[in-house]
């Protein structure tokens, strides 16, 4: 774990993201009262399988996956934590797992230890991905995507190579990373460089759910940067930081996706947080 300041969070787009989504403005800022920590590594696939074994939990599939064809993301009833499509070593990153199953591995977390474990909020989340800087940049590094692979692995010269003939008739932009980060599916967690609070992955390898409900502006935010009507059971989560398989405007970071808790992906993973005594 790593202690992060207590300091001033930028949550959102800013003027100069020409990439931006309605659901990331307006741009605000938040207090970050005390010092927390969060991990410094996404959980690892080796640290989920201890708590299913522990804890019995089965290995649940219906995750989204292109394994049966390249290119065409599809809902796969055999794609699990344990097979996800790809190869992995117990150092990469656990993916498919859900928001629902992030919880359950915290509650265990919580029993066998002192507690105090959870998920990042939205704000928190961003505040670490730019190392409590204000200056709101594109990309956690600044605005410039070329420098991605130093950072991230995502959708690179190494992925475009293996998905050359893939249909991007459904993409509205198709903006593979000018760099090759040499992995194609998930790298060992720690590959890339850590940002200046010493935390790596933030951007790439995989996304990371966080503890927010959606919603369609970050106006609905109280001053605690939570929803101020927040629904234990929202309909939709927030993953954060895109994966290996995101292009360079989903690596960008104020870029939200929403997902059902439920929902399984290959490329949504875990990072955990610890509020300190």
């Amino acid at each position: 774990m790593v202690i992060v300041p207590a300091g001033t969070a930028v949550l959102g787009a800013g003027a100069n993201d020409p990439l931006d989504n309605a659901d990331e403005r307006p741009e605000r800022s938040f207090q970050i009262a005390r010092p927390f920590m969060v991990g410094r590594y996404e959980v690892t696939r080796a640290e989920f399988e201890a708590f299913a074994r522990a804890t019995n939990r089965a290995a649940l599939g219906n995750c989204l996956t292109d394994r049966r064809h390249p290119g065409d993301w599809q809902l796969d009833a055999a794609t699990t934590f344990r097979d996800p499509g790809f190869a992995q070593a117990g150092n990469h990153p656990v993916a498919c797992v859900s928001w629902d199953d992030a919880q359950a591995y915290i509650d265990w977390l919580n029993s066998m230890t002192s507690g105090g474990y959870r998920l990042l909020t939205e704000v928190e989340w961003e505040y670490i991905a730019r190392a409590g800087s204000l200056q709101n940049y594109v990309f956690p590094w600044g605005d410039n995507s070329a420098e991605a692979c130093d950072f991230a692995n995502a959708f690179d010269q190494t992925a475009l190579e293996h998905y050359a003939d893939m249909d991007r008739s459904g993409y509205k932009l198709f903006d593979p990373l000018e760099c090759r980060d040499g992995h194609l599916n998930t790298s060992p967690v720690g590959t890339y460089r850590a940002n200046p609070f010493g935390v790596y992955d933030l951007i790439g390898n995989v996304a990371e759910w966080v503890a927010d409900c959606h919603a369609s502006s970050h106006a609905a935010l109280d001053e605690s940067g939570v929803l101020a009507t927040a629904d234990i059971a929202c309909t939709r989560r927030l993953a954060k930081g895109g994966s290996w398989g995101s292009l360079g405007h989903n690596v960008r970071t104020a870029e939200r996706d929403p997902y059902s808790p439920a929902h399984r992906d290959d490329s949504i993973g875990i990072r955990v947080a610890k509020s300190r005594p």
